[in-house]
């Protein structure tokens, strides 16, 4: 998925909203029934309290004013304002119950979006940038609120004042006093007919601007060390000003349609009131029945009939970015294609018994990145996968990790195969423990528990064992040490350690070192070589390395090559056939003291 999404289909068909879509979003609105027939019974009220101002005071100027009725124009002003005082407390009960309603239903949505998207397959995210992701379930699902909060609601009780106004002014006026007032309702529709076809393209390109605008902001605050040292700063600073320039043209669009449309619902109510007064007065000196109360409230009614109107094509509008925000937001949650498949086996115990069987995996069509692996590791050993980049290590632990589907093969955990797997299950008995290492934004403490209940005495017993107790108590405020975002507080080497103790704390039946050791400092590769020995110890380990000095002692070493088992057997055994694994090792200690003895 890209940054900048395609129009969804209520914007490209033109209509202001899809029904199919808002059948989904009201269903996230059934636990609040209650709470959304009172706002609609409010929306109907406040029509018929909307009435009552014109109309009290066309009685109070005839009846008071011009009778020179002084108790009676005071009766009249107190009615007025009692009814002023009661459509205001309906407005702020309305108001306040929409936007509640509003909230409690994007609160659902996005739990439900997010819920979703943590048993997203892993190549989803792959594929699809973070910016994005973060703009669907913040700022899109903000703005389904507002189909509740300024949406359906407000329209069907725009809608319904509108009808009512109209009707009471047909049934109070002369009918042709009030049509040759309303004449310029076809101009009025098809202004805002217009208005809303122009508008809806620059409010979907709004949108994709801010999904592009994040995504890239995002990636570039995220990857701020590689932009720094490859001196890309001005590089950047000019891409991030094209991208913000095509948001703000994208609003500005959005606001010139705003500025041509308003004024022109403000010239059509002003011409709707000449038009009253003129035919109005022409029809009292011609001797009609049309008193001064009579105009003053047609003028009122006029002014306050335009008001939902002209709010109308912005209310539509409103809820067509809605209807656009919900489609994409909607999309994600129903999406059942990336959703990871999981079986259904289950175990409270793993022995950790592993075996590979003919396993074939690409990326893509027609580029296979493994070619027929078949391994027999068993339960308790450690293993060691070697080889040049590109030759299919970390693929391979992601296949055991279940983030990708085989190609063919198949892979057993103690006699299951993976598909079977709860993937829950699989991965409660499993530890990875990768080359970037990625820390939240928290505590060390929560950090290596990742959130679980473990009392400190078994962190700090758990880090005496791994002989990393030293480093911890170094740490200003210990477990208490704020890592900040992705551990930026801490050394590579410093946050392998956490990696290793996390995994330790986990107590894995299966415990997969993929570089785990690569890119730190001499005092951080003893002690997690320390840790190493500590974490594999009676677990099934399958350590991925470039460093040979780190899979020496492994009780078997793989190498692969090409997506090919091309050398299997000990340190020992694999030197004395002079293959690939000799010549890898030669070139890595060539000179040096041999770690096993002797002189490479």
């Amino acid at each position: 998925m890209s940054a900048k999404t395609p129009p969804s289909k209520a914007a490209v068909s033109g209509k202001a909203f899809d029904w199919k879509v808002m059948r989904k979003v009201l269903a996230y609105a059934i636990p609040y029934r209650w709470q959304t027939m009172a706002a609609a019974i409010l929306s109907v009220l406040l029509g018929l309290l909307s009435t009552a101002r014109p109309v009290l005071v066309r009685q109070g100027v005839d009846d008071a004013v011009v009778m020179a009725d002084w108790e009676g124009l005071y009766t009249s002003m107190a009615i007025l304002a009692l009814a002023l005082v009661i459509e205001a407390v309906g407005q702020f009960a309305f108001i306040y119950a929409t936007n509640d309603l509003g909230q409690r239903v994007i609160k659902d949505i996005r739990i439900a979006l997010f819920g979703k998207l943590l048993h997203f397959k892993m190549p989803f995210f792959d594929k699809t940038p973070v910016g994005t992701l973060v703009t669907r379930t913040v700022s899109d699902v903000e703005t389904m609120a507002d189909i509740f909060s300024d949406g359906l609601l407000v329209i069907f009780g725009d809608l319904f004042k509108i009808v009512v106004m109209v009707g009471v002014m047909f049934f109070l006026f002369d009918p042709a006093l009030v049509a040759v007032s309303l004449s310029v309702i076809p101009l009025l529709y098809v202004a805002t007919r217009w208005f809303q076809r122009s508008i809806k393209s620059a409010f979907t390109d709004v949108r994709n601007q801010v999904a592009a605008l994040n995504a890239f902001v995002q990636e570039r605050i995220t990857g701020m060390s590689i932009v720094q040292v490859f001196a890309r700063e001005q590089v950047e600073f000019k891409r991030f000003s094209a991208i913000n320039a095509k948001h703000r043209d994208a609003n500005i669009q959005s606001i010139w349609y705003f500025s041509l449309f308003f004024p022109i619902i403000e010239m059509l109510s002003a011409v709707s009131i000449g038009l009253a007064i003129w035919y109005g007065g022409v029809a009292a000196a011609a001797g009609a029945s049309v008193s001064i109360g009579d105009l003053t409230a047609l003028i009122l009614f006029i002014n306050l009939l335009y008001r939902p109107l002209r709010q109308l094509a912005d209310r539509f509008n409103t809820l067509q970015m809605g209807m656009v925000a919900s489609d994409r937001v909607l999309k994600l949650i129903s999406d059942q294609d990336q959703v990871e498949p999981s079986g259904t086996h289950t175990a409270t115990q793993v022995q950790g018994d592993l075996h590979l069987r003919a396993v074939h995996f690409s990326y893509l069509p027609d580029e296979p990145v493994l070619r027929g692996i078949n391994l027999d590791i068993p339960a308790g050993q450690t293993w060691a996968l070697v080889g040049a980049t590109g030759s299919g290590k970390s693929t391979l632990v992601h296949l055991l990790m279940g983030y990708y589907p085989l190609s063919t093969g198949e892979i057993l955990l103690d006699g299951v195969p993976l598909n079977d797997w709860d993937v829950a299950s699989l991965r409660r008995h499993v530890a990875l423990v990768q080359q970037d290492v990625f820390l939240f934004s928290d505590t060390v403490r929560n950090n290596v528990t990742v959130y679980r209940d473990i009392p400190d005495s078994a962190i700090w017993a758990a880090a005496e064992a791994m002989g990393i107790d030293e480093f911890l108590r170094g740490l200003p405020g210990g477990l208490d040490y704020d890592v900040k975002e992705r551990g930026g507080m801490l050394s590579t080497g410093q946050r392998q350690l956490l990696a290793f103790l996390r995994a330790y704390l986990r107590e894995p039946s299966l415990l997969i070192l993929d570089e785990a050791t690569s890119s730190i400092d001499s005092q951080a590769e003893a002690w997690i070589q320390e840790a190493t020995i500590k974490l594999t110890e009676g677990r099934t380990s399958l350590v991925v390395a470039h460093r040979l000095a780190t899979v020496l002692n492994a009780d078997q070493i793989v190498v692969l090559d090409k997506g090919l088992v091309i050398e299997q057997g000990t340190h020992e055994v694999l030197l004395s056939q002079s293959g690939a694994y000799a010549n890898l090792y030669e070139k890595q200690f060539f000179g040096e003291e041999d770690p096993s003895g002797g002189k490479a």
